[in-house]
């Protein structure tokens, strides 16, 4: 029976292991084709099941309707919706608490190489958080990535530059009210100094 509430660690490093489990299949599955190259569903597929798997009191739903899942955690409320929310799209993956309101929001990305690629996830979940927060049961979200890149060499340090670049964007886009952290440099890999991937994730969260 599962016990006990889900950390916010638990579910970033599921998250990051979704990703690496996407390409490692995806290479195995089309004989060496690095994950850039399978669709962005694969990967989302992938990190929902890891999350899943996670032997703790929870459930998640994925493509889930935004404007339903505001109204479940009492993030609605009257006045205009923000634009950047996109009240009549979805969200990826959506984390629930037990009881039965949503606690997360998950949005993944493919093939990032810049800020411009996650600009407007970064945005609605950062919209999300800040909609009724006295209220809302939505606790954090997460933009979830892969990247990778091939140089002429030094090819590790490299990616690891450029993901501090997309991070320090990302950040100085928070304001006051919310802070971001960056997880998955610890994974990145790199096989001839020459191609590196690593997956990515930042957490978005109040500072209260």
């Amino acid at each position: 029976m599962a016990n006990g509430t889900i950390s916010m660690d638990e579910v970033v490093q599921s998250t990051l292991k979704g990703i690496i489990k996407s390409h490692k299949e995806y290479m195995k599955w089309s004989d060496g084709e690095w994950l850039w190259n399978a669709p962005e569903y694969f990967i989302t597929v992938k990190i929902a099941e890891k999350i899943a798997k996670l032997e703790k009191s929870k459930f998640i739903t994925m493509e889930d309707n935004v404007h339903y899942i505001l109204g479940h955690a009492n993030a609605k409320g009257s006045g205009k919706v923000h634009s950047d929310i996109r009240k009549d799209g979805r969200f990826d993956i959506v984390l629930w608490w037990a009881g039965g309101n949503p606690r997360a929001v998950i949005e993944v990305k493919n093939g990032v190489n810049s800020y411009n690629k996650i600009e407007s996830d970064i945005a609605r979940i950062k919209e999300v958080l800040k909609r009724k927060q006295v209220d809302s049961e939505i606790q954090f979200g997460l933009i979830a990535f892969y990247i990778s890149q091939q140089y002429k060499d030094s090819a590790e340090s490299k990616l690891k530059k450029q993901i501090d670049h997309i991070f320090d964007e990302a950040k100085s886009s928070m304001g006051t009210d919310l802070k971001i952290q960056q997880y998955g440099q610890e994974y990145i890999s790199c096989e001839d100094d020459k191609n590196a991937y690593c997956p990515v994730v930042f957490l978005i969260k109040r500072y209260t």
